[in-house]
Parts: C-alpha cells; sequence; structure tokens
C-alpha cells in the first residue's frame, strides 16, 4: 500500500515537473485558469483549480 501511495506521487511530482518546462505549470489541465497560489502551497503538484477538482470529486462520488 505505501509503495503504491509513493509512487503515485512520485508520477505526480514527475508531471508538476513536466508542466514546468513545458511553462504550463499553475494552468488548470481542464479549465486553462490559473489554479490559486494557496492551492499550489498546499497540494504543489495540483492539475486541476479547486472548482475543477470538485466537478471531478462529484463526477466519482455519482460514477460509484
Amino acid at each position: 500500500m505505501f509503495a503504491s501511495k509513493s509512487g503515485r506521487l512520485v508520477y505526480h511530482i514527475d508531471e508538476a515537473l513536466r508542466r514546468i518546462q513545458e511553462g504550463t505549470y499553475g494552468k488548470c489541465q481542464s479549465c486553462g485558469k490559473q489554479i490559486s497560489a494557496a492551492r499550489l502551497e498546499a497540494v504543489p503538484h495540483a492539475r486541476l483549480c479547486i472548482e475543477c477538482k470538485a466537478k471531478e470529486e462529484d463526477q466519482k462520488a455519482g460514477g460509484r
């Protein structure tokens, strides 16, 4: 279980580093808006703004 969580975290960090290199870090991959500084401070590898993340979570919850 821990290896799985660690592996996912490493993957997300690698993806954040790729976005930094591409110049897209800090932009929501869903809507294109800037991700708030507070969210990036809390979750530096965030790929979605808080609004899009909430929608994603709602869809996951509804799909169960």
